[in-house]
């Protein structure tokens, strides 16, 4: 199936990598990952001066989640990681197929999820999140923060992700600057979804909301999201964006850019998803 996905001649190549010392503690030091992690020989490997850490799936739509999640974060201007399509190969006709994930960790800067910058670790999914986040930041950087938060939601919500846990959105602390750092993890969306996600709604139709993560989980057809958007208007125009979104468009770059090919039954298949989400963007 890969095979006539993925060009070959024409895509990253990677292999297993046995590393010295003085090369973990420098992977330790520029992703802020543990020795472990850097000692495995799967996961992080350097391309053209930069650390990329890999990520390999049986699973195609898997792959082409991490692909489209950056695309639709730069439309809503929202930081996000770089995916690379990747091969890794290990010997003995063993391949491995998958992408290559930018590390995005700034040295000089602390990386804490919701709980970690001061939400109380019993914090559920809430709107009164909204409001309480201003506790654990300054005034000036609140705007940018909620913001964010309003546009990874957007995201999720048209990609139909189901694993946006307080471990896959992170805070960037740089002395008294609270930041949103760059979106990551987009893999488990668009029904391709491994067992046990928490905000799976297609696997659990009881679950009561639109979209979720761990900060709000939005009920569209809510009265009381309603009065939300009009007190956050910018909520709404993020969520206009994601209806207006061609999916196809973005397929098609992801084909030029990654010499990729794919299906017309993966691109229907996306198509079809995606306006099943944007045809319930109706306030």
């Amino acid at each position: 199936m890969f095979e006539n996905v993925y060009d070959a001649d024409n895509c990253v190549h990677i292999k297993l990598v046995n590393r010295t010392e003085e090369e973990i503690e420098k992977i330790v030091t520029e992703t802020k990952t543990t020795i472990y992690d850097a000692k495995n020989a799967f996961h992080w490997h350097e391309v053209n001066g930069k650390y990329y850490r890999f990520k390999f799936s049986n699973r195609l739509f898997t792959i082409l989640n991490e692909l489209i999640g950056p695309k639709i974060a730069k439309r809503l201007e929202l930081q996000t990681v770089n995916n690379i399509p990747a091969i890794m190969d290990c010997g003995k006709n063993m391949t491995l197929y998958g992408i290559l994930s930018e590390n995005f960790i700034n040295k000089d800067s602390e990386y804490v999820n919701m709980f970690e910058l001061g939400f109380n670790q019993k914090t559920k999914p809430d709107y009164k999140n909204i409001t309480k986040l201003k506790k654990y930041c300054r005034e000036e950087d609140y705007p940018e923060l909620i913001n964010a938060i309003f546009k990874m939601t957007s995201l999720d919500y048209v990609m139909g992700q189901a694993d946006r846990v307080s471990a896959n959105f992170l805070f960037e602390k740089n002395g008294n600057k609270t930041t949103f750092a760059p979106l990551f993890d987009y893999a488990e969306a668009y029904e391709c979804i491994k067992e046990g996600c928490v905000f799976d709604r297609y696997h659990n139709h009881n679950l009561p909301y639109s979209v979720g993560n761990s900060f709000i989980a939005p009920a569209f057809y809510e009265s009381k999201f309603k009065r939300i958007v009009r007190k956050y208007p910018n909520f709404e125009k993020y969520l206009e964006k994601i209806s207006e979104l061609d999916i196809i468009e973005i397929l098609e770059e992801i084909e030029k850019e990654n010499n990729l090919k794919l299906s017309d039954e993966c691109k229907r298949y996306y198509d079809v998803r995606t306006k099943e989400k944007q045809s319930g963007l109706i306030f």
